[in-house]
């Protein structure tokens, strides 16, 4: 969260060829995908007798519902950042490649358990 806050300044800024690739759309992809990944895990080894999809939906909407939120702090707080549709849109790949992330390394490890 530390992250998505800090004011934009800090991070370097690259010409026009893509919003999407810019580093500070990169960092929110990783730290996204992260936390995605992480939710997922914990959630697996936490509860394991709960239904497939209560171990995927409660991580993913938490991990999405923080990126919207970020979104609207960095809107309304004044700490030299803006909202932005490309960060959105990073936060959200981000979350979906922790689901992918996770589905490998779940499929490669079997079933995990606390």
């Amino acid at each position: 969260m530390a992250l998505t806050l800090a004011p934009g300044n800090y991070f370097p800024r690259v010409g026009s060829f893509l919003n999407l690739f810019q580093p500070d759309k990169l960092i929110h992809l990783f730290i996204f995908g992260v936390l995605a990944f992480l939710l997922l895990l914990g959630a697996l080894k936490q509860y394991f007798r709960r239904s497939k999809r209560y171990l995927i939906v409660a991580p993913l909407a938490a991990t999405l519902l923080t990126g919207i939120v970020t979104e609207v702090l960095q809107a309304y707080l004044t700490i030299g950042r803006e909202a932005s549709i490309y960060d959105t849109i990073a936060n959200f790949a981000g979350c979906i490649i922790g689901y992918y992330s996770f589905t490998l390394f779940k499929n490669k490890k079997g079933r995990i358990t606390g």
